[in-house]
């Protein structure tokens, strides 16, 4: 599973076809929230793990990128939803 920042709706599209990824591969709240900036990782992270989307063993990559890949940040995790 992918989730990054939701900037606009064409770098989601440029960055699921870059990576290979199918729609349920790259998880979007744009159309939803809008831009949410930095919320929008950990936004679109909480709405997949509440509404079933994540599965314990899956590998969850959440990255952020800002002023044309000036900033950038990711980060690899195996998701284990039990408490």
């Amino acid at each position: 599973m992918l989730v990054t920042n939701q900037p606009n709706r064409i770098f989601l599209k440029n960055w699921r076809q870059a990576l290979k990824l199918d729609e349920a591969q790259h998880l979007d709240t744009f159309d939803r929230y809008g831009n949410l900036y930095g919320a929008a990782v950990p936004v679109t992270l909480d709405r997949a793990a509440r509404a079933g989307a994540l599965r314990d063993g899956d590998l969850v990559v959440m990255s952020g990128f800002a002023h044309a890949g000036d900033f950038a940040a990711a980060a690899a995790v195996r998701w284990n939803g039990a408490s």
